[in-house]
């Protein structure tokens, strides 16, 4: 049904892995900008802590 006729080529492969990063940055970048703004503050507490 379905045949391959060989690779892929390669400006679809670029054009692919480009989308997918700018999709991936766009869903999970602000989420993950969140997260580790929050892990830097409990370190941060974490440390002022521990040093008084």
């Amino acid at each position: 049904m379905f045949r391959r006729r060989g690779f892929l080529s390669l400006p679809m492969v670029v054009g692919a892995v480009v989308i997918g990063v700018v999709s991936g940055k766009a869903i999970f970048g602000p989420p993950l900008e969140e997260y580790w703004a929050k892990k830097l503050q409990e370190e941060a507490a974490k440390e002022g802590s521990s040093k008084a």
